[in-house]
């Protein structure tokens, strides 16, 4: 808000008549005290927004990094990043595997 002189005066001039030159400087000073309070508190909103705005982000969590697999010609162990090791086959539980068409046995053939 920009006020020329001129205007300034006109102002100064209308609050004159109308509140008198006893009520006049009183009143200067009530004004002058609620303009150094809201700049005071728009001092501190943008002091916060500002906070707010330039704040940096967390640094996100650390990854899990998995150890790396020495290959021995054997099977990799698991243990090193916390899977189960593969289990050997069992016989006895597992089942067979099913018959494929071209067995003689199973009694079928694809041709």
């Amino acid at each position: 808000m920009n006020l020329s002189p001129t205007e300034v005066i006109v102002i100064l001039v209308v609050a004159l008549l109308v509140f008198g030159p006893q009520r006049l400087p009183e009143l200067a000073r009530q004004v002058g005290g609620v303009m150094r309070e809201l700049r005071r508190m728009q001092d501190s909103v943008r002091t916060e927004l500002n906070q707010v705005i330039n704040e940096e982000p967390a640094p996100p969590p650390p990854a899990v990094v998995a150890a790396p697999i020495v290959e021995t010609g054997d099977e990799p162990d698991h243990t090193d990043i916390g899977l189960p090791p593969d289990p050997e086959p069992d016989p006895d539980r597992d089942p067979e595997p099913p018959p494929s068409g071209d067995d003689p046995e199973s009694g079928g053939s694809f041709s």
